[in-house]
């Protein structure tokens, strides 16, 4: 799958994010956040295409909702914190509440 250009713009965010194809169940940090996806920064990653499961745990609140891998690049922890190691996903289906906690980030347009 052709990776995308991105359509909104993107501010760095960090929130712990649990992802998985059923039961969120591995652990890992976005790197930056807009209104339509976010880059997981984790060392599992998934191939793109594939549907998952995702938990943003806010201090308040943790917000669930469902994210399409859009890329991924798998590799060593010693690179995680570069931003080199992990995906990008779409949301498929943001609740209004998770776009209200996002940084101010303009929408595309």
């Amino acid at each position: 799958m052709p990776r995308k250009k991105q359509e909104s713009k993107r501010a760095r965010k960090r929130v712990e994010v649990k992802y998985g194809l059923g039961e969120p169940q591995f652990i890992g940090y976005s790197g930056n956040v807009s209104r339509t996806g976010m880059m997981v920064r984790a060392i599992r990653v998934f191939a793109p295409g594939t549907i998952l499961k995702l938990e943003l745990k806010f201090p308040d609140t943790v917000v669930r909702l469902r994210g399409q891998v859009i890329w991924a690049r798998g590799g060593s922890v010693a690179w995680l914190s570069t931003g080199r190691v992990g995906m990008g996903v779409t949301f498929l289906d943001a609740p209004e509440d998770l776009l209200k906690r996002l940084p101010e980030v303009p929408p595309a347009g």
